[in-house]
């Protein structure tokens, strides 16, 4: 259960279906409410003083089948870390279907950068469109080491059919 302190609206995700694990990962330099989902997405409600700011960055990326639940949340929870963490952004981590046909994880990430005081100024670099083919291709490094070390041969590519040469309908 959710409170939206700006609108006093609750919100109930207990009801919600297939969410099969979920995390908040932080900066060592931040405080322990940054943990507490309800405060953080709060006070980011209250940080921001422009109606149209935007609050946080939704990325959603697709698990691997090949690995069991312990080794996606694993593979997941590195990856997060080393892309989004440990650059200072706080990552909300919702995985949805982790036992199903189509394995998913739901990250929200923080705008600003924080600290022990809390959220300091914006990171407009967190914007730049490169970082989105630097996250894919480190994605793929990221999944294909956890799928060597689980013993598969498979592998992912970040790289459309096209540029790999590959004729035919994705």
């Amino acid at each position: 259960m959710l409170l939206d302190e700006r609108t006093n609206t609750q919100h109930d995700y207990t009801k919600k279906q297939e969410v099969d694990y979920s995390e908040i990962l932080t900066p060592d330099l931040a405080p322990e409410w940054c943990r507490d989902r309800s405060l953080l997405w709060n006070t980011i409600e209250k940080v921001e003083k422009r109606k149209d700011a935007q609050l946080s960055r939704d990325v959603e990326i697709a698990l691997l089948r090949d690995l069991t639940a312990e080794q996606n949340i694993e593979l997941i929870r590195s990856y997060v870390k080393k892309e989004f963490v440990d650059q200072g952004m706080i990552a909300d981590i919702n995985i949805h279907k982790l036992f199903g046909d189509n394995p998913h994880v739901h990250i929200l990430l923080t705008m600003r950068a924080v600290d022990q005081q809390g959220f300091k100024e914006k990171v407009r670099l967190w914007n730049s469109k490169g970082l989105v083919d630097k996250w894919r291709k480190s994605w793929c490094e990221h999944a294909n080491v956890a799928l060597a070390e689980a013993g598969h041969v498979s592998r992912i590519d970040n790289r459309t059919l096209a540029a790999q040469g590959i004729t035919r309908v994705p």
